[in-house]
């Protein structure tokens, strides 16, 4: 045994010499890494030393005081002062920890994507003396999450690890129930057998990796040397340790030569925590413990433990005065020092370990600073993917000075339109590659994020009234960049389709839940090039994709509701559209280099029109993925169409500002959805939600979050505002429960309050916001968000009532006055290019009823499954690219730039009276019908955003590389050979824009515009000017006369006046040309003043 610690002592030395001292779990993580095949997930099965909440709170002490003072400053459900062993692993994974299992119903899907953590205080391999679920018992929750696939699915695995801690609690209910310690031996090889079918079934689950400790020694553990005051160890009970030690070692010998590769390792706790004990600081990696034994806190005699306290609350319990001085917390726990200790031997053998077993160790410098970048290198019109591959690899290997550490860190080459690759680059790297010849720019992937009928009648598009020939639209292709597709959806039958259009080059991806396309739905691509084999389909788990995809071209089906609610024919805007479908969102978010692979694939298959309801932060062009990706898709002729983004109702808040894509407001149409509160002294409440539920009751038992709170919360979270863990189920069952909420965001979801009183099996639920919403938010439970001087009157009712009473009903839709902008949807102006003005138009985006995905229910109920109603900019994208689609039906060779002239040009003003209007919606809601006709167009060619660009400051050798061509074409182009646009905006854009200095009132601006007939035979048009009082608008030439269409003629308009402090820094006008033969070509004129809002 001495020879074994002397080893070990060794390791210790080398791995502190290799890994230098690590003083916290941020150390740890600082200085050893993975890449390569690296850990994503983490499931954890066990007891008290890997458990990190799972037990409720009335049951355990970990939620009570000291426990958790050193992380995270309060109890926490850990059975130390700070973090455990399943902590200290997640983080050398580079993930964070596990939720636990008992909290997964409050956390989000993208909390859940680190694994999950089963672990429960106090249990064992068999029954222990707490009623809590036994390691066979975890081992089935993980079974059956894994059997309903909601979650997570078994291409998941391909780079799991498990941990499996057993810690004695089986031994400790043996000596309990008096069994004589001749059965000691036999019942030892029990625990270890049923220990090996325990590894086999999480094995054979899919885990790829599975480390199991060995027993620490129990003999050691201060509940056990407290009889020599703290001094000694008790080896008769360590020597029954090393046997099961023994055995488990030799059954974990024998899984892996079954397995054939080894999948199984043991983590040795027993010497590494007697390495600690014995360590007197001539190893650098570990704390020295000057009484390691004696636990940091102990209750004030026998009768008491750490945390206790009296009937009267007072504790009777003492803490050490410095917990990182003390090995031990309690009588049977390591402190967070404790387990810090161990990590620094353990950890250092579980990377040996997997390095040798399919993982590779890198420094600090050769993973934490790398991180995927995209490197853009312009068109890539006359590249061949296989050579752009190639010429990528040695540009890398050029700055790396590395070729076989450049082929590593390359993760992706684009090449079939936009020239570029991903790679993780050091930050020295991204300097090189961005002063390279041929490079346009070098910026760092981020997550951008989803910015998440009866809407097409509201439009006027009614479809036994407005002209299609199914046959043409069945030649049009819209690509849908999104989280995927159901294509099961009844929206996406291809009953009477042909075969795909020609022009098609794209391909069917099949995957999990996605086995086929059809004549609907004739492409389905997906892409996650950080973590390409994570559940490799495109197929939609998440329901945004396949709402955003049957609203721009789902077939017709009637009948269509949620729970009921709008009932009717849910249809898309252009039905006999071909789809195809690239998922590019997952549970993390969007990616920027899974976008820019999108679009690079979808510009070759032959799409028409591509929508992406997707945004993020406003970045200049040449690092914005959306912007590059849509760039190349104008090029080859294809409009791309982008939601505004869901930040509003604040100025500066629009994404998605490139002048070549359309960028869409969401307003309302003219339907609402309301749920009435009746409270048992006759009043009612009106709030909004889409409840599905009939009451069962005439009449149900009301309280509020505050009456309903838990004595033993403690500080764990506000009551009031029915928070997590905050409330006795005993004081909410069959009651509907009213929350106290600050702000939308922290209620209006099925992640809120809705889910949290459905757990404690509420009745229903009532939600006071402070601030109002627009949106109606679908609710597990019957419920109803409310105003917040409703909720007031709600409150006064509860705290003035001996038995309040209320019934919630079913959600009605009631007419409204529409469109009016939502009030989430972002607003202008925009910094990137300020003298164009974003949003361009708006489009029906609040409470939207559309085909939903199976995979991603809206609540439990199994009706639910085919239409949901959502709100968001992202139901107005589509709205807008099937109007698109639409009139590229009817004007096949129309550039991009020209149907969105249409778009504009004919949209409808709305009627408010907020000053920044055009900031907020652009030229108004889109009209299908009258864009097909629009009389003029303002177009825009290639060359024309060329010189934008040049006018922008941008520079001329990226500029060139834009152009394709040969390297000489591109290297020849220079900003100042080319002549650029005129005016106050130098763009022959359809709306009239500027953004004014700040000092002064006198505004003068001239904009020069170029426009085209597309009508029919000659005409004459005639300007029509609208302008606020004390401003002066002239249009030069007033008339202008077409002699055939085709024919372009040139005007300019000047602005003259005075910015009067009644404007607020918003002068809003319009010219509007009148053919008198039906023709309106309306553009908005909006000059803005900063700082007068």
């Amino acid at each position: 045994m001495d020879s074994l610690i002397k080893l070990f002592f060794s390791i210790l030395l080398i791995s502190s010499l290799i890994f230098g001292e690590i003083n916290g779990v941020e150390g740890s993580d600082k200085n050893q890494r993975m890449y390569g095949f690296r850990p994503t997930k983490l499931f954890v099965f066990g007891d008290s030393y890997a458990d990190t909440g799972n037990i409720k709170k009335s049951l355990s002490s970990s939620w009570k005081f000291p426990y958790g003072i050193t992380f995270p400053g309060k109890p926490a459900g850990r059975f130390s002062d700070g973090r455990v062993s399943t902590d200290f692993l997640a983080k050398f994974v580079g993930i964070k920890s596990p939720i636990p299992y008992f909290w997964k119903d409050y956390a989000g899907k993208k909390r859940l994507q680190y694994g999950m953590n089963f672990a429960y205080g106090g249990t064992g391999v068999f029954n222990t003396q707490v009623p809590l679920p036994n390691m066979t018992t975890q081992i089935d929750f993980f079974q059956n999450i894994l059997t309903a696939g909601d979650i997570y699915s078994s291409s998941d695995f391909s780079s799991s690890v498990a941990l499996v801690s057993v810690a004695g609690n089986d031994y400790s209910t043996f000596i309990a129930r008096n069994r004589p310690n001749s059965e000691f031996p036999a019942f030892i090889k029990q625990v270890v057998d049923q220990t090996e079918v325990n590894l086999r079934r999480i094995h054979a689950l899919g885990v790829k990796k599975i480390a199991v400790p060995l027993l620490q020694p129990l003999g050691c553990l201060p509940g056990i040397t407290v009889a020599s005051s703290f001094q000694r160890c008790n080896e008769s009970q360590n020597a029954l340790v090393k046997l099961h030690n023994s055995l488990l070692q030799q059954t974990v010998a024998k899984l892996n030569d079954e397995t054939k590769q080894s999948t199984f390792i043991t983590i040795d706790l027993y010497n590494a925590f007697l390495t600690v004990f014995k360590n007197k600081g001539a190893n650098p990696g570990s704390t020295t413990f000057q009484s390691p034994l004696k636990p940091c806190c102990v209750g004030v005699s026998s009768e008491y433990f750490c945390g206790s306290v009296d009937e009267k609350g007072e504790k009777k319990y003492v803490i050490c005065d410095n917990p990182k001085a003390a090995f031990f917390w309690d009588g049977s726990h390591p402190t967070e020092e404790g387990w810090r200790s161990n990590m620094s031997l353990w950890l250092f053998i579980l990377c040996f370990y997997l390095v040798n077993t399919g993982f590779k160790a890198e420094t600090q410098d050769e993973f934490d600073k790398r991180e995927p970048y995209i490197v853009y290198m312009g068109d890539a019109a006359e590249k061949y993917i296989v050579e752009a591959s190639e010429n990528h690899h040695n540009l890398l290997s050029k700055v790396i000075g590395d070729e076989s550490k450049a082929r590593e860190v390359r993760m992706y080459s684009y090449g079939k339109n936009i020239d570029g690759f991903v790679a993780r680059l050091l930050p020295n790297e991204v300097e090189m590659l961005s002063r390279e010849v041929g490079v346009v720019s070098v910026f760092k992937n981020t997550q951008r994020q989803l910015h998440t009928t009866r809407s097409w009648d509201f439009l006027g598009f009614i479809e036994s009234k407005y002209r299609r020939s199914e046959a043409i639209e069945s030649n049009i292709i819209v690509g849908v960049l999104d989280t995927g597709i159901y294509i099961d959806s009844p929206s996406f039958d291809d009953k009477g389709f042909g075969p795909p259009p020609a022009k098609w080059k794209g391909k069917c991806v099949t995957g999990n839940n996605l086995t086929r396309c059809n004549n609907k739905v004739i492409g389905a691509r997906y892409y996650h090039l950080k973590r390409p084999n994570y559940n490799d389909t495109a197929a939609d788990y998440d329901g945004h994709g396949t709402h955003i995809t049957s609203t721009i071209a789902g077939v017709a089906v009637s009948n269509a509701n949620l729970f009921g609610i709008a009932n009717g024919t849910a249809r898309g805007g252009v039905p006999s559209a071909r789809i195809a479908t690239y998922k590019v969102c997952w549970e993390e978010g969007c990616s920027d280099m899974d976008m820019l692979a999108a679009f690079d694939e979808a510009i070759s298959d032959g799409v028409d029109m591509i929508s992406i309801s997707i945004g993020g932060a406003s970045l200049p062009f040449f690092e914005d993925p959306i912007a590059i990706g849509s760039f190349h898709a104008m090029k080859r002729g294809i409009l791309t169409t982008c939601s505004a983004g869901n930040n509003g109702p604040g100025l500066y808040t629009v994404s998605n500002l490139a002048p070549w894509v359309m960028t869409v407001a969401a307003n309302s149409v003219d339907r609402k959805f309301e749920t009435v509160v009746k409270l048992g002294n006759g009043d009612t409440a009106t709030g909004i939600s889409v409840n599905g539920f009939n009451p069962k009751k005439k009449m149900y038992p009301l309280t509020s979050g505050f009456l309903a709170s838990n004595v033993t919360a403690g500080d764990y979270g506000e009551p009031s505002a029915c928070e997590p863990g905050t409330m006795g189920e005993d004081k909410v069952m069959g009651k509907v429960v009213y929350c106290e909420v600050g702000r939308e965001e922290a209620g209006g979801s099925s992640e809120g309050q809705d889910h949290i009183i459905k757990s404690l099996k509420g009745a229903g639920v009532i939600v006071q916001l402070l601030e109002p919403t627009d949106m109606a938010t679908s609710t597990l439970i019957p419920g109803s968000y409310v105003l917040y001087e409703v909720g007031t009157k709600i409150s006064d009712y509860i705290n003035s009532t001996k038995n309040p009473q209320a019934v919630i009903l079913k959600t009605r839709t009631t007419k409204m006055v529409a469109p009016s902008i939502a009030s989430f949807s972002a607003r202008g102006p925009q910094r990137i290019s300020p003298n164009i003005l974003k949003p361009d138009i708006s489009a029906p985006g609040l409470n939207i009823l559309a085909a939903y995905s199976k995979l991603a229910t809206v609540t439990v109920h199994a009706e639910d499954t085919l239409f949901s109603i959502m709100s968001g900019t992202s139901m107005a994208c589509p709205h807008a690219a099937a109007a698109a689609a639409y009139v590229k039906s009817f004007h096949p060779d129309w550039s991009p730039a020209a149907i969105k002239s249409a778009l504009m040009t004919t949209a409808t003003p709305m009627r408010t009276k907020d000053i920044e209007a055009e900031l907020s919606y652009g030229s108004g809601q889109i009209n299908p019908r009258r864009a097909i006709h629009p009389g003029l167009v303002y177009d825009i060619t290639e060359t024309s955003y060329l010189s934008f660009l040049c006018k922008e400051g941008y520079n001329s050798t990226s500029i060139g590389l834009l152009l394709g061509g040969s390297n000489e074409t591109k290297k020849e182009y220079r900003c100042v050979d080319h002549k650029q646009g005129l005016g106050s905006d130098g763009l022959n854009y359809p709306s009239m824009h500027k953004q004014v200095g700040s000092k002064g009132t006198n505004v003068s601006e001239t904009f020069y515009r170029t426009v085209r007939s597309v009508g029919y035979g000659p005409s004459t048009y005639v300007a029509r000017v609208w302008a606020p009082k004390g401003v002066r608008v002239v249009v030069e030439p007033r008339v202008m006369s077409f002699v055939k269409p085709g024919e372009e003629k040139h005007f300019k308009v000047v602005i003259d006046g005075v910015m009067e402090e009644a404007m607020r820094g918003i002068l809003s006008a319009s010219v509007e040309w009148d053919d008198s033969r039906g023709h309106l070509v309306r553009s908005p004129i909006l000059l803005f003043q900063a700082g007068k809002m």
